[in-house]
């Protein structure tokens, strides 16, 4: 295949993707960074809970 008809073909198949809408690009990523912000609370709730356990255990 030469590389003049590969690009033709990319081209095709680019015109049949449904691309999403601006809203459901902005919804997704409100999604995405809202899980990740709770993620991050989560972790650090768990690190702080295991740092001071473990302060409790060396302490003694």
């Amino acid at each position: 295949m030469s590389p003049v008809q590969f690009l033709k073909e990319v081209r095709e198949e680019l015109g049949r993707v449904t691309w999403p809408t601006k809203e459901e690009v902005v919804e997704a990523t409100t999604g995405i960074i809202v899980f990740c912000a709770f993620i991050a609370v989560y972790f650090w709730i768990l690190d702080t809970i295991f740092s001071k356990g473990l302060e409790l255990i060396i302490a003694k």
